[in-house]
């Protein structure tokens, strides 16, 4: 491995409020990202689209604009297990969100397949599944963006449905390494990753090219990794049955540079502030990366004192 300066490859310190399951109008998001020392943020490209339309991109870009915040990614927010018609239609309804993603210079959507399905017995929606997001790809390629694909490991996901599909690594691996086109890669998540049998070893093997985004979050320790759901998702923990300063350490060591966002389910937190979750989310994600070795640039609230002036760090 060639020696990559630290000062050339930096990740994106990413806040992903939808991860946290946090809402909120944009601009507070925004002001909590900022005030905890996020560089990147995922933004809900369909309401942006849907202010675009009623007024123009400049004005619904206006504070992602005045607050200088990268775009880490979006959902695309399609339904990969709609009948072939509604995919279709959806499939069209992505080029203009396609269209926003790249006015506002985000180079990133994110999608997830379903984890089980009426529709086809495993093999035949695998195809399914490939063709798909194959065509997801084509969309956003011209566009400059890169399609993060995830899967979904949570255990409650495959009830009432008669037709399991991925649900672990391995078979996620195969599904994201049979989509057609050079911008295809994985949102990779180290909860499900563990509640999917995935061990350090399959992770390491993982080129940068093919991660595109990555998501923090460790299992409650009271659930059994294999019968895990959803809500059993905990801010990011420094060590774990997978450890995060490892993961942190390698996706340093191959060159990785895009956004890294730490999740929990809103289950784990429940009755608290949307600022003392996103502060517990810093302090962890910060953690892990020090640990890790990186430089953790400081908090604004930090640097507050070197411009008494200027007490908003929004400014």
């Amino acid at each position: 491995r060639h020696y990559i300066s630290r000062k050339t490859i930096l990740m994106l310190k990413n806040f992903s409020p939808a991860a946290l399951g946090i809402n909120g109008r944009q601009s507070e998001l925004i002001e909590l990202a900022l005030t905890y020392g996020f560089t990147g943020m995922d933004v809900d490209m369909h309401e942006m689209l849907r202010r675009a339309q009623r007024t123009n991109v400049e004005d619904a870009a206006k504070y992602l604009e005045a607050a200088k915040i990268e775009v880490g990614g979006f959902e695309l927010g399609i339904d990969l297990d709609a009948d072939e018609d509604a995919f279709t239609s959806q499939l069209g309804g992505l080029h203009p969100i396609a269209d926003m993603a790249k006015q506002l210079g985000a180079t990133r959507g994110y999608i997830r397949v379903p984890a089980a399905t009426n529709r086809l017995p495993y093999h035949e929606y695998f195809d399914v599944q490939g063709t798909r997001l194959g065509q997801l790809a084509q969309v956003l390629e011209p566009r400059g963006i890169k399609l993060g694909i995830g899967f979904s490991a949570g255990k409650e996901l495959e009830e009432d449905k008669e037709f399991a599909f991925v649900r672990n690594v391995e078979g996620y691996l195969a599904l994201v390494n049979s989509v057609a086109g050079e911008n295809v890669g994985m949102l990779l998540d180290t909860w499900d990753w563990v509640v999917g049998e995935g061990a350090m070893d399959q992770l390491s093997e993982v080129p940068a090219t093919k991660i595109i985004a990555v998501r923090l979050g460790s299992v409650n320790t009271e659930a059994e990794a294999g019968k895990a759901t959803s809500s059993d998702r905990l801010l990011p923990e420094q060590e774990g049955s997978l450890s995060h300063v490892s993961v942190v350490k390698h996706l340093d060591s191959i060159g990785f540079d895009g956004p890294v966002s730490p999740s929990a389910s809103n289950q784990s937190y429940k009755g608290q502030t949307r600022e003392s979750i996103v502060q517990r989310a810093q302090e962890a994600v910060d953690g892990i990366s020090k640990e890790a070795g990186l430089t953790v640039s400081k908090l604004p609230m930090e640097t507050i004192e070197d411009i008494p002036y200027e007490p908003n760090p929004i400014s």
